[in-house]
């Protein structure tokens, strides 16, 4: 029987808990400075700022004896939802629609609600009313909430009205997010009657949560259990005389994960070693990909994630070059360390691949793989009498005696100084591969250069030498486990442990680490590609990063990651400026990838600390400059050129001769004086003297641990090593993976790649600008 009259409006009234109370249900647990307890909707519509995935919930209702049914449902996402709540029993539907938006990020919220009720259900005296909700959020602090609304009122038939109330409420956090208690007060248009409530939240594992609320006259308590992507919450209220009244229970389903009361344990995390790019990828119509910077991130997590029993690396083809094998091979070792297994599966590997799989508990080889751990090579072209063929000649000067990029195109064989410097880097480079090797595989050095030096070897050879555990099919590793540890094992992709990670909830300003990705030759201008470079790093571009990285509300320092063999000395200059300009407000960590020479090391040296792999390649403080006459070229053709000009320097950049004495002259100076200045640049951002860095510059490329010797690099250690020691130097907590942001994002500007050519590395040094890539103007290259 349907109750339509004028005491269906007071039985509603009273039995929402007070005359303050809007009509239809309220929350068991309305804190409105944490109304992400319960639904912002019907608590304070600021709190959907807080949001951070879509989140569909159904609400129920209960009285002592019975469920009485599915009452309400809300969708609810960033900064915004909406709700619709029915009674056929009082004859009301009530709708609400509510936006809010964010201030300061993670910091301080405004929104609005608008609710409406169905103004076809003529029985209700609700009928075509509505009202607004105003609220705001305010978080300082990461311990500190401060919430307010202001609820509107309505005009009922008879004598009796809904009023407008006021709320106000602060939450605070001890102890962190595992507790959180609440006060409210709550008020009419008049502010006469005030109502108080205090509360608290506590959440003593993780995917349980105990709440409990009490006011003068009422006293509610409620539970919630978590379930990934989906949770079940249920809260009982008493009678004035603390009896029990009803019950509200929500389920509520996400699309991002969120605490799991029942999270599956023994898991094994599957890494593909092909995901080791310095940037996000995005194939044409494809999903972002990790860039290495995560996929280290991810492997530090794993390691105090007691939810993994251990990683499956599978190396279908390269496992990165040989810093990145390093700096993963650590972190698995950190893993191992905790007890998690590591195992390998591999179908063809050389030095950095073998290298990578040594710290494993097991290695499997496909039956037609091989492994060739041989030792490392480097070998040179040099182009001068082809050039000279050509009737071209390679007008190029360089300062420094090891700075041998021009040498490919004005000598015809290798210099002394480079054979020195290539040799003590090769050697330096093998002393960390054996010794990691050796160490991985409990061998001594001697032992494991007669290996080396016998192979490559097919997978039934590699057995036999003790290089692998055994060979079998992919598909057969995990059957392999499964038999040596006694039990099935379940295996999920790191991309799907990634997505499992719950979201964090944190108050006030997000707290973090940025880390930018610069990775390319460098050249001004945007980042993208081009051939014949490949992957350009754009000045501008990174420039940008930094400044857009540097101005987030709560970042806290700056790794900057450098992978770059160097290129255009203007890009590389304005770089150095912008993480000298930066430093000054917030530290900048440095962490070098493969390669950070030259210009690379250039925009590195003026960082707080930088930190380089041992097998990273570093150095190269020099510079070369010059042109290209194709007046011989032209000649041979048939072509002649005349000159007019006006004095002896005009035609200095002249394609079609080379350079007079005096013009030669001159442009040494000028390079000259721009290694001073490298030098100088240097010696100021390492503290050291000029004639400190011109003894170990000159050039010449380094490893990461003879840069640390020679004083170049502060520490040898990886990208996550340097987003640590950012964490230390601003005072964060380390005992948890600090929280990063990686810069690009796959939405900013120019991180949309085209497949790019790869070239060595002494061309990429060599050709560093449009002009030199035209080869029509003279530029200086670091």
């Amino acid at each position: 029987m349907r109750i339509s009259s004028i005491p269906a409006v007071l039985l509603l009234l009273s039995s929402l808990g007070g005359a303050y109370s809007a009509p239809g249900p309220n929350e068991v647990f309305d804190w409105v400075a944490y109304p992400e307890a319960a639904n912002p909707e019907l608590v304070n519509p600021a709190g959907f700022s807080f949001i951070n995935n879509l989140r569909l919930r159904l609400g129920m209702a209960a009285s002592d004896s019975a469920f009485e049914g599915f009452d309400r449902v809300s969708i609810a996402f960033l900064g915004a939802g909406i709700a619709g709540w029915w009674d056929d029993d009082v004859s009301m539907r009530k709708f609400t629609l509510s936006y809010s938006m964010n201030i300061f990020e993670n910091t301080a919220s405004i929104g609005i609600g608008y609710t409406w009720f169905d103004p076809t259900v003529k029985s209700s005296p609700f009928s075509g009313k509505n009202l607004y909700t105003l609220g705001m959020i305010v978080r300082p602090l990461d311990w500190f909430s401060f919430g307010l609304v202001r609820r509107g009122g309505m005009d009922l038939p008879g004598d009796i009205d809904v009023e407008a109330s006021y709320r106000a409420g602060f939450a605070v956090r001890p102890l962190g997010e595992n507790l959180t208690i609440v006060s409210d007060l709550e008020t009419g248009t008049e502010f006469k009657n005030y109502r108080f409530s205090a509360g608290v939240e506590v959440r003593p594992i993780e995917g349980f949560t105990f709440r409990a609320d009490v006011g003068e006259d009422y006293l509610s308590l409620g539970l919630e259990a978590g379930f990934g992507k989906a949770a079940l919450s249920y809260g009982a209220l008493s009678n004035d005389d603390y009896s029990y009244s009803s019950s509200r229970g929500d389920i509520t389903f996400s699309t991002g994960p969120g605490p799991n009361l029942l999270a599956p344990s023994g898991i094994f995390v599957r890494l593909e070693t092909d995901q080791f790019d310095e940037l996000r990828r995005r194939a044409f119509l494809g999903s972002v990909q990790p860039c290495f910077t995560e996929t280290a991130l991810l492997l530090d997590r794993i390691a105090s994630d007691n939810s993994i029993s251990g990683v499956i690396v599978d190396i279908g083809g390269s496992a990165g070059s040989l810093a990145q094998a390093e700096e993963i091979r650590n972190l698995l070792q950190r893993i191992k360390g905790t007890g998690k297994k590591i195992y390998f599966y591999l179908e063809n590997g050389g030095n950095a691949e073998y290298y990578l799989a040594s710290c494993g508990s097991r290695i499997w080889m496909h039956p037609n793989g091989s492994v060739s751990f041989s030792g490392l090579a480097s070998e040179a072209f040099f182009l001068r009498e082809f050039l000279d063929r050509l009737g071209i000649y390679p007008d190029l000067l360089h300062i420094g005696e090891y700075k041998s990029a021009s040498d490919m195109l004005t000598r015809s064989d290798m210099s002394d100084a480079q054979r020195k410097a290539t040799t003590a880097l090769l050697e330096s480079l093998q002393r960390e591969l054996i010794a990691g090797v050796a160490n991985g595989k409990g061998l001594d050095s001697g032992p494991l250069c007669t290996i080396m030096n016998a192979g490559p070897y097919t997978a039934t050879r590699a057995v036999t030498a003790g290089m692998v555990s055994g060979v079998c099919y992919k598909d057969q590793v995990e059957e392999r486990i499964s038999d040596e540890l006694g039990r099935e094992i379940s295996v999920i992709s790191i991309e799907n442990y990634a997505a499992s990670i719950p979201a964090d909830d944190e108050w006030g300003p997000d707290r973090h680490i940025a880390v930018v990705v610069a990775t390319g030759f460098i050249m001004s201008g945007k980042s993208g590609s081009s051939f014949p470079f490949g992957r350009v790093m754009g000045s501008e571009t990174v420039c940008d990063l930094l400044r857009e990285a540097a101005s987030q509300t709560g970042v806290q320092a700056i790794v900057l990651r450098i992978d770059s063999p160097g290129g255009d000395a203007l890009a590389s200059a304005d770089m150095h400026h912008a993480v000298d300009r930066i430093r000054r407000e917030i530290p900048v960590i440095v962490s070098m990838g493969s390669v950070a020479a030259s210009g690379g090391y250039d925009m590195a040296c003026g960082a707080d600390r930088i930190f380089a792999d041992r097998m990273t390649v570093t150095g190269s403080i020099g510079i070369i400059s010059g042109k290209f006459s194709f007046g011989g070229l032209l000649d041979s053709l048939g072509v002649n050129i005349e000159e007019v000009s006006t004095g002896p320097m005009a035609s200095m950049n002249s394609p079609f001769r080379p350079y007079t004495d005096r013009q030669r002259g001159r442009a040494f100076d000028l390079l000259e004086d721009g290694y001073n200045l490298f030098v100088e640049t240097v010696a100021r951002g390492r503290e050291m003297t000029f004639e400190e860095v011109d003894s170990i510059g000159q050039g010449r490329v380094w490893s990461g641990m003879d840069a640390l010797e020679i004083g170049l690099i502060d520490e040898c250690g990886g990208v996550v090593d340097a987003v640590y020691c950012a964490a230390r130097l601003t005072g964060m907590d380390i005992d948890e993976v600090p929280e990063v942001r990686i810069y690009p994002t796959p939405s900013f500007p120019g991180t949309m790649e085209l497949p790019g050519f790869g070239v060595s590395e002494s061309l990429i040094e060599f050709l560093g600008s449009d002009q030199v890539l035209y080869l029509m103007q003279p530029v200086s290259v670091e």
